[in-house]
């Protein structure tokens, strides 16, 4: 039998012979041409992390949003009170310290404390160009121009 010796010698032969024997199947290639070309194979890219609580911002913007246009539904619009809603508003911007004044400027200002994280995290904000208190000025001035219209034609 084969001693522990003559057994390296034989696995070792192996190791040796066969390294030798075997050929590099690719074509030899400079350094400098492999290296161009891996470069223009992996163009760099860049990661873009989408931010993950845009909808929080957005649910939050439209529970203020429907806060505020259906408290003045519920108060003006639906007894056609242009005068009183205008009113309102005046209060609003002036930080009056009544309840309604005070609910409608605490819901605005976290309608624009999530708009401001929203908008630079990049959320879409295609939905919220026009802020909740000026659709409330805006329907304002369309009950304004209604109130007019039935003025003029009472009077023709």
């Amino acid at each position: 039998m084969f001693s522990q010796r003559q057994t390296y010698i034989i696995i070792g032969s192996i190791l040796l012979f066969s390294g030798c024997v075997l050929k590099d199947s690719t074509p030899s290639v400079p350094k400098k041409e492999i290296i161009k070309k891996e470069s223009k194979k992996t163009p760099t890219k860049k990661i873009i992390h989408k931010y993950k609580y845009c909808n929080k911002h957005t649910d939050i913007m439209n529970f203020a949003s429907s806060y505020i246009t259906n408290e003045f539904q519920k108060g003006y619009f639906s007894q056609k009170d242009a005068l009183g809603a205008k009113a309102q508003i005046y209060l609003i911007e002036n930080n009056s310290p009544t309840i309604f004044a005070q609910n409608i400027n605490k819901a605005n200002s976290s309608y624009k404390k999530q708009y401001e994280l929203a908008s630079k995290n990049k959320c879409n904000l295609d939905k919220f160009k026009i802020s909740p208190l000026q659709r409330v000025k805006n329907s304002i001035e369309v009950l304004e121009k209604e109130e007019e219209r039935k003025i003029k034609n009472e009077n023709h």
